[in-house]
């Protein structure tokens, strides 16, 4: 029986030049469920996935052509896939770059089998919880949080500034909701890890490592980028010093 979303196959495209990490991704992969595609270039990858429409891309890299980060970029501007980056963790330059181009997290590379399942397990309860939203009763009223001129909108996944839409990626838009559920109250950096790739059980006791507060950093950055905002100047997204972030009332009052 295959992994599947309300039923429905999910399909992985795995884009890595080295022949035995792919295969033992794409191993993985099949023996949770997925329908898996393979390419070996960031170009060939990056169209392999315009056609399959994947709901899992997974990029290495040392890619002969575009490297990981320009792979990356072109697959978060062209598709609505998740994209998980494949890559040491110690290089922070590389993360910081990964997840800045529009991955939604990463995975230690040697692979570690357990820790990659559970980052792609992390991603798909997002998808479900995405997929089960976009197939809602289209006569009921849409979920919606408000905050000034902020709009999201949790049926389509959609977030709204002054009634224009804002392109943000699965994880933005998971901090985003989780921010604007309690505007003013203080989230920290690892609760917010904690929510974005755990269990609801886990939610308390759910290990996060350094890396995975790192990149709640960089999500944020780039969240407040997307919003016109800045760390000096917050219009939208405050930090409490040694805390965490809290959602502010913004340009207008909400």
């Amino acid at each position: 029986m295959g992994k599947s979303v309300d039923g429905e196959a999910v399909i992985a495209v795995v884009i890595e030049s080295d022949d035995a990490i792919s295969d033992r991704v794409c191993g993985v992969l099949r023996n949770i469920g997925f329908v898996v595609h393979d390419e070996s270039s960031g170009q060939r990858g990056v169209s392999l996935a315009a056609q399959v429409k994947p709901d899992l891309v997974i990029v290495g890299f040392g890619l002969p052509d575009i490297d990981g980060i320009e792979t990356i970029r072109r697959l978060s501007s062209a598709l609505e896939s998740y994209v998980l980056a494949l890559l040491d963790p110690a290089n922070e330059i590389k993360l910081v770059q990964a997840l800045d181009a529009g991955a939604d997290g990463y995975c230690s590379k040697p692979l570690r089998d357990g820790e990659f399942r559970a980052q792609v397990d992390a991603l798909m309860r997002r998808h479900a919880i995405s997929a089960r939203a976009r197939q809602s009763d289209p006569g009921q009223e849409p979920q919606q949080l408000r905050h000034g001129q902020l709009t999201l909108d949790s049926s389509g996944w959609e977030v709204r500034m002054d009634g224009v839409l804002v392109a943000l990626t699965a994880t933005e838009f998971s901090i985003l909701h989780v921010l604007m559920s309690a505007p003013g109250r203080v989230r920290s950096k690892r609760e917010l890890a904690r929510r974005v790739n755990l269990n609801e059980e886990d939610l308390d006791h759910g290990f996060v490592t350094e890396s995975d507060v790192r990149s709640i950093e960089v999500h944020v950055a780039n969240l407040r980028r997307k919003l016109g905002d800045s760390a000096r100047a917050s219009q939208w997204i405050e930090t409490v010093r040694g805390v965490g972030y809290r959602l502010v009332n913004g340009r207008t009052s909400a």
